[in-house]
């Protein structure tokens, strides 16, 4: 089962844990026999990505990771191998989940968007849950593996691949957006993909949960407003914030009071 990270303290544990595990195996020569981490994490993560060969996927070693084409995005599973990894003493691994679109990453350099990334979104596997705990496995011992491996695709099949189904369609991710998480934890970033899919009402209430949601900076949005309906922005944005407020213009959404 994964080791379950939901606050500060158990990073910092984990971190302790780890380096104590992996410091015997320090600057010392590998018992023969002994299997190596790099052996380790690209067996397992290649076990799991077979797993989602039948659903489209496709593993890519030098990556470490396994992703397949839906419509205009890309979807993909990638993994984190430990830092504090050491051959027979400690090997654990991360999963992240993320959805690109070159097609969204075109819209926003010719639209100025918030940001010209190609990410739709990207988030550590375990923050998809509402648990929203950090997750990773323990691969070293061999006897337990298999389960480990088990959990990590019973984890993708669980709470991955409905997100990626919310990004199968650009029809889907306009009806899921305000919905997913993952989206709206940035609700400037995600004001870019609501317009790209001509969504104006998700649109208009992104804006309300950025207001709500960052009250220090409410202030300086509304006086941006203001600033840029008398003198609009051109070329560049100085910063994010101000790039979405000029889309708020561009797009004529309605602002709260």
């Amino acid at each position: 089962m994964p080791k379950k990270l939901a606050s500060l303290d158990d990073h910092v544990q984990d971190i302790t844990e780890s380096r104590g595990r992996s410091h015997a195996g320090r600057f010392q020569a590998v018992p023969e026999g002994t299997e190596l981490v790099g052996d380790v994490v690209i067996d397992s993560c290649s076990a799991v990505a077979a797993a989602f060969a039948a659903d489209g996927f496709k593993w890519a070693k030098s990556g470490l990771r396994f992703s397949r084409k839906a419509g205009p995005f890309t979807q993909i599973v990638s993994f984190q191998a430990d830092s504090a990894n050491t051959s027979g003493h400690h090997v654990a691994v991360a999963m992240h989940a993320q959805v690109k679109s070159a097609a969204l990453e075109k819209w926003r350099q010719i639209n100025h968007g918030v940001t010209d990334s190609a990410t739709v979104w990207t988030t550590q596997a375990g923050y998809l849950s509402p648990a929203h705990t950090y997750l990773k496995w323990q691969l070293v011992d061999a006897h337990t593996r298999a389960n480990e491996i088990q959990s990590m695709i019973e984890t993708v099949r669980s709470i991955v691949l409905p997100a990626f189904d919310a990004c199968s369609s650009m029809e889907s991710l306009s009806t899921h957006l305000l919905a997913r998480p993952e989206i709206t934890r940035f609700p400037d970033w995600a004001l870019d993909i609501a317009l790209w899919v001509d969504n104006k009402q998700a649109a208009e209430g992104l804006i309300k949960i950025f207001l709500e949601s960052r009250a220090d900076l409410a202030a300086f949005f509304y006086q941006e407003y203001q600033r840029q309906r008398q003198t609009p922005v051109v070329g560049k944005a100085a910063n994010r914030y101000q790039a979405f407020v000029r889309l708020c213009i561009d797009a004529s959404l309605q602002i709260p009071a």
